[in-house]
């Protein structure tokens, strides 16, 4: 889930920040890379995608309308629906009001949610399983390097894995707290077995084997 937010903010007497409107942050950068990246896929049968990362389900939807429109397609979200807790906003958020939003927006479409930290999602699935991966989940360096490496071995040759939020925490101090760190070194590490498609506030990869 991104993490910079321009929305307005009401807060109820428990101290919980509710936002009164939900920006949709997947209406800038990943949604221009999503179509540039995955109009090859749209309308095909038998694809699977994944999402480490749902938020409120704007990627969810898209995704939905415009490229698993196949109904043997379908696709796989993942998220605690609990925020970071190195993220102080996120601790100030309203979770439950947050994976209602999600619910409510994509509960009657072919999407398979998942209620979990990622790793522990990870150990359920067979290898060279997906066609797509988007990596948006917890932002610290380690979980995002776990994301990235069990991502990449549960991706199918020739499929995409991306991550959002690549330059994101570039200059706090503590970088463990910083994804990109994490994301150069999956890319050093394995050099050569991918495609390197787009590097810029996000990293986008095709499987090469």
């Amino acid at each position: 889930m991104c993490c910079v937010w321009q929305s307005s903010y009401s807060t109820d007497r428990s101290g919980w920040l509710r936002m009164t409107e939900y920006p949709n942050w997947f209406a800038g950068t990943a949604k221009a890379n999503f179509e540039k990246y995955l109009a090859e896929y749209a309308g095909k049968p038998d694809l699977r995608f994944l999402q480490l990362g749902a938020f409120t389900g704007d990627a969810s939807l898209w995704l939905m309308s415009n490229i698993l429109t196949h109904p043997s397609s379908v696709l796989v979200d993942v998220d605690t629906w609990q925020g970071s807790p190195t993220e102080d906003v996120h601790m100030r958020m309203d979770w439950a009001d947050v994976e209602a939003t999600y619910d409510a927006k994509v509960g009657h479409l072919n999407v398979i949610k998942i209620k979990k930290p990622s790793h522990e999602f990870f150990l359920l699935i067979p290898p060279h399983n997906y066609d797509f991966i988007y990596v948006d989940a917890d932002h610290t360096q380690a979980a995002a390097f776990r994301d990235a490496i069990n991502s990449f071995a549960t991706l199918k040759i020739g499929g995409i894995l991306a991550f959002d939020d690549y330059t994101w925490g570039s200059g706090l101090a503590d970088q463990s707290l910083a994804p990109g760190p994490a994301i150069d070194e999956f890319l050093q590490e394995y050099e050569g077995y991918y495609h390197l498609l787009e590097k810029s506030g996000q990293v986008w990869v095709r499987r090469r084997r």
